[in-house]
C-alpha cells in the first residue's frame, strides 16, 4: 500500500526511501554500514522533531539546565560544608586522635584530663604527642561590641614539627605564637572581626591579644570566626584561667610502628576516623544533608516534568508523522530509539548549559565566605544522573507511540 505523506509536512521528502532503506538493513542486521546509516537517520530525525518548534525546545534545555544547576550547586554546597566541617582534622599531620567517646562534633567536645597526654605518651609505639584545645571566647570589635571566636589552642614542642598549626600564611609569621596573647586569624572572616593588617591589638575575654599572622581560607563550620593561638594563651581566655583542660591529644606514631597496634591499645581515632566522625555529626544529626539532598531532588523533578511535558506535547504534534513510520515498516524499538534520542540531545545540551552555570555560581558564592566543592566525580554522577532523568521523562511519550494505530491516524 502507498503511504500518504502529511502535505506541507516539515519532514516531507525526508522519511521516504532513505529512512525506509535504512529500516529494513537494520532490521536485517546484514551489514553494518545499514546499521550505521539507520543510526545516523534516527538522530537527524530526533534532531528535526526538537529543532521544528525553537521555542519549546528553548523550554527543554532551559529545565534540563536549571535541573543540572541546582544539582551541582546544592551537592557542592553540602560537600563543601562537610570540607570545612573537617578542615582542621584533614590539615593535622596526627596519625590519631584521642577524645572522649561521647564526642561526636570537633568543634563542641568535653575536655579531657591534662593527664591523658602522659598516659598516651607513654604507650610503646608513640613518637610523639600534641595537646589540643577548643574553646569558644568573646572577641572585642572595634567599636565596643562583642564577637564569638573559635579558639584553637596548640601546645608548642621544641624540637616536633607541630601536628596542627596555622597553614595558608598570607602576612605575619606564625611561628610567634608561643609569645604571650599572640593570635592568629583568617582575612576570609575580616568583615566580621575587623582585623585587616599584622599586629593589630585586641581583647579576647579580658586578655590583651596581638595578631601575629593572618591566614587565608582557614573557616570555620560555625558563624564563628576561627582563631589559632598557643595553648597557654588559649588557657587564659577560660572562666577558669586555673584549670589546664585539653580537648584532644594529637598523636604520633613512632616510624616502622603500625598505627593498627597502637591504636588497639587506647580508645582513639585515626585522621580520617575523626573527620568521618565530624563529618557525619553535621551531615546527620543536624539536617544540614537532608536539606541540600532535598532541594537536589526538586531539581530533579524540576528537570523530569519539563522534559516530559515537552516531549509528550512535541509526540502529540507529530503523532502523523510516528504513525506514518510504524505504517513503512518501522520497528518498535526504533521508534523508541527516536524518542530516547530526542531525550539524550535534550540531556545533552541540558548539561552543556547547567554546569557553566554552576561554576559561575561557586565563583558567585565563594565572594560570600561559602564554599562550593565541584569534584569531576560530582560532574559525572550529575551528567548520568540527567541521562537518566531526561529517559524517564521520555517514558509516556513512549507508550503513546507503541500504542498508536497507523491506520487510525493516517484516516485522520
Amino acid at each position: 500500500m502507498q503511504v500518504p505523506i502529511h502535505e506541507g509536512s516539515w519532514w516531507n521528502g525526508f522519511i521516504p526511501m532513505e529512512l525506509s532503506q535504512a529500516t529494513r538493513r537494520g532490521r536485517a542486521g546484514t551489514a553494518r554500514h545499514g546499521r550505521r546509516s539507520h543510526r545516523e537517520h534516527l538522530w537527524k530525525l530526533a534532531r528535526k522533531l526538537l529543532f521544528h518548534d525553537r521555542l519549546r525546545f528553548v523550554v527543554a534545555i532551559a529545565g534540563v539546565a536549571v535541573s543540572v544547576m541546582l544539582v551541582l550547586v546544592q551537592v557542592g554546597v553540602y560537600l563543601g560544608f562537610m570540607d570545612t566541617a573537617s578542615l582542621l582534622i584533614d590539615a593535622s599531620r596526627a596519625d590519631l586522635w584521642v577524645g572522649r567517646a561521647g564526642n561526636e562534633s570537633f568543634e563542641f567536645a568535653t575536655p579531657l584530663d591534662e593527664r591523658t597526654r602522659y598516659r598516651v605518651a607513654s604507650i610503646p609505639g608513640v613518637a610523639h604527642t600534641q595537646s589540643v584545645l577548643i574553646n569558644f571566647a568573646l572577641f572585642k570589635l572595634a567599636d565596643g561590641g562583642d564577637l564569638g571566636l573559635q579558639i584553637v589552642g596548640i601546645e608548642d614542642t621544641p624540637g616536633h614539627v607541630p601536628l596542627l598549626a596555622p597553614w595558608d600564611v598570607v602576612a605575619g609569621d606564625a611561628r610567634k605564637l608561643p609569645q604571650p596573647g599572640a593570635l592568629t586569624l583568617d582575612v576570609s572572616d575580616g568583615n566580621k572581626h575587623g582585623i585587616t593588617r599584622v599586629g593589630q591589638s585586641t581583647e579576647i575575654a579580658g586578655v590583651r591579644t596581638e595578631i601575629v599572622a593572618l591566614t587565608d581560607g582557614i573557616r570555620s563550620f560555625t558563624t564563628s570566626p576561627l582563631a589559632f593561638a598557643d595553648l597557654r594563651t588559649a588557657r587564659s581566655f577560660q572562666p577558669q584561667p586555673g584549670d589546664e583542660p585539653v580537648t584532644y591529644v594529637l598523636v604520633e606514631v613512632a616510624p616502622g610502628v603500625d598505627v593498627a597496634s597502637v591504636e588497639a591499645r587506647i580508645l582513639v581515632f585515626t585522621t580520617a576516623e575523626m573527620a568521618e566522625r565530624t563529618r557525619s555529626y553535621w551531615s546527620g544529626r543536624t539536617g544540614v544533608g537532608a536539606g541540600f539532598f532535598a532541594t537536589a531532588v526538586l531539581g530533579i523533578l524540576v528537570g523530569f516534568v519539563v522534559v516530559g511535558q515537552i516531549l509528550y506535547s512535541g509526540t502529540q504534534q507529530h503523532l502523523r508523522e510516528y504513525g506514518t513510520l510504524k505504517a513503512m515498516g518501522a520497528r518498535n524499538s526504533a521508534v523508541i530509539r527516536l524518542i530516547l534520542s530526542q531525550a539524550m540531545i535534550s540531556a545533552a545540551l541540558g548539561f552543556v548549559v547547567g554546569a557553566p552555570l554552576a561554576v559561575a555560581m561557586r565563583a558567585a558564592l565563594g565572594t560570600a565566605s561559602l564554599a562550593v566543592s565541584l569534584p569531576p566525580a560530582l560532574f559525572a554522577a550529575t551528567a548520568a544522573i540527567t541521562a537518566a532523568m531526561c529517559a524517564l521523562a521520555s517514558l509516556l511519550s513512549i507508550v503513546k507511540v507503541l500504542r498508536l494505530d497507523p491506520a487510525s491516524v493516517l484516516k485522520g
